[in-house]
């Protein structure tokens, strides 16, 4: 699968200048997430008004690092196997990608336009994160090599930063 980088990361500048920028976007992705997902409500304990700037850290570590897959692949297996900790499981990833996409498009549409090619492009890519951190979580042994080299331990996370979701060179 070819990923259309340049219109992920249009989209994604976009998100953060736009009605009230990534705060904005952040919380109303939990706001719905639990709306809708509701029995995902109890793996988060932390409130979303901390939540949120994991999340669009970890979404724009991922947008800025799509064409330089020998950093994104580790911080996406390493996030994959964090998860685990998190008691998260293979189906709550499309939960999450659902609703990143619904939100982003609400986001998006309010000041501008949300076309079908942007929200192909994101479902793709959020497709494409979810099979490398599930793959990860599955089988943590087979990236271990893969996160020693790049900074991370077994376990996903890293001793030089409180911070894992955010991308070190």
């Amino acid at each position: 699968m070819s990923l259309n980088v340049d219109l992920l990361k249009e989209t994604f500048n976009r998100a953060k200048e736009e009605n009230g920028g990534l705060k904005t976007l952040g919380l109303r992705f939990y706001e719905r997430l639990f709306e809708k997902y509701p029995q995902v409500k109890h793996l988060f304990h932390t409130p979303p008004e901390e939540q949120h700037k994991k999340l669009m850290a970890s979404v724009g570590a991922t947008i800025a690092s799509l064409t330089e897959p020998e950093r994104m692949v580790p911080f996406l297996q390493a996030m994959g196997v964090r998860h685990l900790k998190y008691k998260t499981e293979s189906a709550h990833y499309g939960a999450v990608a659902e609703n990143l996409v619904a939100v982003l498009g609400e986001h998006l549409s309010k000041e501008g336009e949300w076309t079908s090619d942007m929200q192909t492009a994101w479902e793709d890519a959020l497709k494409a994160v979810s099979d490398i951190m599930i793959e990860a979580a599955e089988n943590p042994e087979s990236c271990k090599e893969s996160l020693l080299k790049a900074g991370y331990d077994a376990d996903g996370f890293r001793k030089d930063t409180e911070q894992p979701w955010v991308l070190v060179n």
